[in-house]
């Protein structure tokens, strides 16, 4: 790596949580041309939490990545980052020329496995019916170092677009890009190649860069009920035409054109 440079990131990955951003991390790291901050999990989060000095952001990446060998690219996942306000304002203030690129999920799928993934844990107590009709502000059972995390945040999350307005607004749209959590089982060649080259690296093919089963998404937990599945859509069904439009992304594979066979899409994502 060349002394005179720098070590901070060329590029971020974000996401909504349980969106597959830790499989991402895991095969981008396997390309000879890329080198990810470790750990995965814990994630980093460098621009989270109480604000730091441009001497202090540096230092911190200078040791996340001195292991680093080579002509790398530098890479740091923090989930939170696709939805932190702040968070954003301080990577356009600190790394001018950063690429950021989010992974997002069919919201009401996301926002199940989210839940169930809370229950797991022991920060949920509620069904998911309730969970969502009681909303996002219940007291956390985090403490205040964790007010970032938002558990009971479920279906809010999925609120793609503003957050792309945001992060179209302070990076511009060269520097930001959006991929979908599904193709990583629908078309995941693609999905490496069209990242891949964003990054600007030589691609390499799946079959090289696959990690196998990553932090599954697929929690256990009961199927969603039909009703609260497509009265879920039906809500949401506005915000990701939203998402659509600002990104000009094509989520059909979410089909909110139709409710035909949505339960089967939810208990597969799940």
């Amino acid at each position: 790596m060349d002394a005179e440079r720098p070590l901070l990131p060329d590029f971020l990955i974000g996401g909504a949580p349980r969106s597959g951003t830790t499989f991402l991390c895991h095969a981008l790291d396997r390309h000879p041309g890329i080198y990810l901050a470790k750990p995965y999990i814990p994630e980093p989060k460098v621009f989270i939490g109480p604000a730091q000095s441009a001497e202090k952001y540096r230092q911190r990446y200078a040791a996340m990545f001195a292991p680093a060998q080579g002509q790398r690219v530098l890479g740091e996942k923090s989930t939170y980052y696709l939805e932190n306000e702040e968070a954003c304002a301080r990577i356009r203030a600190h790394l001018p020329g950063v690429k950021v690129l989010f992974l997002v999920r069919e919201p009401v799928a996301r926002a199940y496995s989210n839940y169930l993934w809370s229950r797991k844990n022991g920060l949920e107590t509620l069904s998911f019916e309730e969970a969502i009709e009681r909303g996002p502000n219940r007291p956390s059972p985090l403490p205040p170092d964790k007010s970032y995390a938002r558990p009971f945040d479920y279906l809010e999350r999925g609120d793609y677009g503003r957050f792309a307005e945001r992060w179209f607004a302070a990076l511009g749209r060269e520097r930001v890009a959006f991929f979908l959590y599904e193709d990583i089982d629908r078309q995941p060649e693609q999905l490496l190649e069209e990242i891949q080259r964003f990054l600007g690296v030589e691609p390499l093919p799946f079959s090289v860069l696959d990690p196998g089963v990553v932090n599954s998404a697929g929690d256990q937990g009961p199927p969603l009920s039909l009703s609260t599945e497509i009265r879920l859509r039906e809500r949401m069904a506005p915000l990701v035409r939203h998402f659509a439009a600002v990104t000009g992304l094509d989520v059909t594979v979410w089909r909110y054109d139709s409710h035909v066979g949505a339960r089967r899409h939810v208990a597969a994502a799940a």
